[in-house]
């Protein structure tokens, strides 16, 4: 039951609460899809494969299916297609139960901000109490022009509280309105009407055609040129294009196509791993040649080839690569993010160039380790992922590079969605200094999907408080330390104020002060968040495992 009571001193503000539990739902939603493996296989071609699968579904469950058309395919393949339903049909609910919870945590929480601000407002307003003079209402008195009277500031806070009582009302209604429409969908089952909605919604996506073949159609697949997805497609139906593919079309678009396809968003990892790969043996001569043997540039592209990617004890995958560019790009993940139970993306701030790419992996490394320590028995990727063109010292005041940076990390985290395999992964997004910078303005734009957010080092992330990002402030991390000299560099007029202030309303964890002096302007202590005796690189691997 939500509870609301308007007071001048302070406010009741509690939303409705569901009981429904989205780890439940997906945990359901899993053992079923084990089931389903077992009984039909991963083959796309289930078609194919329902007769003799059917003969093997007594020893499983105790429907009695051949019993009732032992040889009759279309009862086994709505059987399956009914299993698939119910997977898919729970996954929906779940997410729209994780969804409806944040809300509603960030309904309070945007509401606990107003309140105080309000409550400051009034208190002024009582001290100077004085009948409205010549100044125009609602936010002048005759004592003081930028104080509003007290009833104007008990009325502005009502309004506020209405207003914001009946968004989070509106919020409950569509979660209720959902709830009735996957009760629907349950009791009517596999319809082709629920079915394509399923298919329309990413729910559902090769399943219905493979299973009852031309009764449904293909996935929605992205505008092709040249043969392979045009740049900027949805990397879910880049998924899905790749995923229509015979192994003769793969191996052939891998051949044709593999400047394209080895950044691409959406193509599994295993697949850009292999094509940037081949890239680097090709591009190392050519580096050589133009930088000299002597080079930076030759130095990190031969360390990156010869040790760091093959470390031994390592598992690692380039998943991109450019040195053409001033900034370039380099993508590297340390564990399989298709596989990993978690998943962390490491972005990076000021200055940061493809050249960085050792040191880049460092810092995952020392992230990954953590998590590791953590939960054991789990498996972990981490990603340095320098896929935007971080700005130097002058342009990190301003927001250009971050507005452009938030697509490029939304389509990547799509994308690591898009080629997950297996449960749902705990996916974390961790940005330091100007990469933070980011990540806000990807919240707030385009959006990440992700499940936690941590900022180090950060100047600003484009928002006044966590709730303007549109997640909880439970799921939102912030650590800087304090010899990092962005404290002094970034005003909060530049990107807004620190996502460390108690204002700003996110979870706050402790980092080592950091090292005294270092290169101006922000000193040694900017970078020292990821040393492996830093207390936060510690707490960081524990967000990334799911600990907290």
């Amino acid at each position: 039951m939500s509870k609301f009571e308007f007071n001048e001193t302070g406010c009741t503000f509690l939303p409705d609460m569901t009981l429904a539990k989205e780890g439940k739902l997906r945990e359901f939603a899993s053992d079923f899809e084990k089931f389903m493996e077992r009984i039909t296989g991963r083959s796309g071609n289930l078609h194919d494969g329902f007769n003799s699968s059917s003969h093997e579904f007594d020893d499983l469950i105790a429907w009695k299916i051949k019993d009732e058309a032992q040889y009759d395919q279309s009862k086994w393949q709505e059987s399956t297609m009914a299993i698939s339903f119910l997977i898919a049909t729970t996954l929906e609910w779940a997410d729209a139960v994780e969804e409806y919870k944040n809300k509603r945590e960030i309904n309070i929480e945007r509401w606990k901000n107003s309140e105080k601000q309000h409550l400051e407002t009034i208190r002024k307003a009582r001290e100077n109490d004085l009948p409205a003079g010549l100044y125009s209402a609602p936010y002048t008195t005759k004592s003081n022009p930028w104080i509003p009277s007290l009833d104007q500031a008990l009325k502005a806070m009502r309004n506020d509280f209405d207003e914001q009582r009946d968004a989070a009302k509106k919020d409950w209604s569509k979660f209720q309105e959902k709830a009735d429409e996957i009760s629907d969908k349950l009791k009517n089952g596999a319809t082709e009407e629920n079915v394509r909605k399923l298919q329309e919604s990413g729910y559902l996506s090769w399943a219905p055609f493979n299973i009852m073949g031309g009764k449904y159609d293909k996935p929605e697949l992205p505008t092709l040129k040249g043969g392979v997805p045009k740049q900027g497609s949805d990397p879910k139906q880049v998924n899905a294009w790749w995923g229509s593919l015979t192994p003769s079309q793969r191996k052939s678009a891998m051949a044709k196509h593999a400047d394209k396809l080895r950044m691409m968003d959406g193509i599994p990892v295993g697949v850009r791993n292999k094509l940037n790969r081949d890239h680097l043996d090709q591009v190392l001569p050519y580096v050589k040649e133009e930088y000299g043997e002597d080079s930076d540039e030759y130095r990190e592209l031969k360390k990156l080839k010869n040790k760091t990617l093959d470390a031994e004890g390592t598992d690692r995958y380039l998943l991109g690569l450019d040195t053409t560019d001033g900034h370039g790009r380099a993508i590297v993940a340390d564990g399989n993010p298709d596989t990993a139970d978690n998943v962390a993306t490491l972005v990076p701030g000021t200055g940061t160039e493809w050249r960085a790419v050792n040191g880049q992996l460092g810092r995952a490394e020392a992230i990954k380790k953590e998590a590791q320590t953590v939960d054991p028995n789990s498996e972990h990727a981490v990603i340095s992922w320098i896929g935007y063109d971080a700005p130097g010292v002058g342009g990190a005041l301003l927001e250009d590079d971050a507005v452009t940076g938030a697509t490029e990390l939304h389509n990547f985290q799509s994308g690591l969605r898009a080629t997950h395999q297996g449960d749902h992964s705990n996916n974390t997004v961790i940005g330091h200094s100007y990469g933070s910078t980011v990540i806000g303005h990807a919240l707030q734009g385009p959006g990440i999907d992700a499940d936690n957010y941590v900022f180090v080092g950060s100047p600003g992330v484009n928002a006044d408080h966590v709730s303007d990002l549109g997640v909880p402030g439970s799921k939102v991390h912030a650590s800087t330390a304090e010899n990092d000299g962005i404290r002094d560099f970034t005003p909060d007029a530049i990107h807004g104020p620190e996502p460390t202030s108690k204002e700003f309303g996110a979870t706050v964890f402790e980092s080592d002060t950091g090292r005294e002096g270092g290169t101006f302007p922000f000193g040694d202590a900017h970078s020292d968040y990821f040393r492996e005796d830093n207390e936060s690189v510690a707490y960081m691997g524990e967000v990334v495992a799911g600990k907290r």
